[in-house]
């Protein structure tokens, strides 16, 4: 019980002395998923999501997504994604609604550490621009997360890494930690 306060309150911490930016901008990321599961192993996700003023535009977006997830083993699965995004431009001269498709498959690989979780996962995906600014392209990305599971407490922390790399387009690099 001790270990667990200490945790949070240095976890409260240090978020407050991190600055990873010099702007701060307030966003809200919603989800809501719905789950079939057809067969044993294979779950196929129907999503909604709506982020507020964001991504590289600074515009909200609705995003409609298919998940398509087969479990290979106890600790090896495969995944496809499709998404639609519809990013409402009020800003400036042309307004209107952008649209926008991304494609993506994901190999994700989990390692047992006793009560702690470990998982590494690795994707190429595809954008594609159908209206509005942008530029197609090519992300591969590579995902490292630890879940810290502590007894008798559902809000397991976890710490993830992720490094998004463009293979064509604008060849940008990020790396998202959180």
């Amino acid at each position: 019980m001790k270990c667990k306060n200490i945790f949070i309150i240095g976890f409260v911490l240090a978020a407050f002395g991190v600055t990873a930016q010099t702007v701060t901008d307030n966003r809200a990321w919603t989800k809501l998923t719905y789950r079939i599961e057809p067969a044993k192993g294979l779950d196929v996700d129907i999503s909604g999501l709506y982020r507020s003023v964001g991504g590289d535009e600074g515009m909200d977006r609705w995003i409609t997504e298919l998940q398509v997830t087969k479990k290979q083993s106890k600790s090896l699965s495969y995944s496809t994604e499709f998404r639609h995004y519809a990013i409402f431009d009020d800003v400036g001269a042309t307004q209107g609604t952008n649209q926008r498709i991304r494609f993506r498959f994901n190999a994700t690989k989990d390692y047992d550490l006793g009560r702690d979780e470990f998982s590494m996962r690795y994707g190429i995906q595809h954008r594609t621009v159908l209206s509005g600014g942008g530029s197609d392209r090519s992300d591969l990305r590579i995902r490292g997360a630890y879940t810290k599971n502590f007894r008798d407490w559902k809000w397991d922390p976890t710490i993830y890494s992720e490094y998004l790399g463009s293979v064509n387009g604008n060849l940008s690099r990020r790396l998202r930690i959180g």
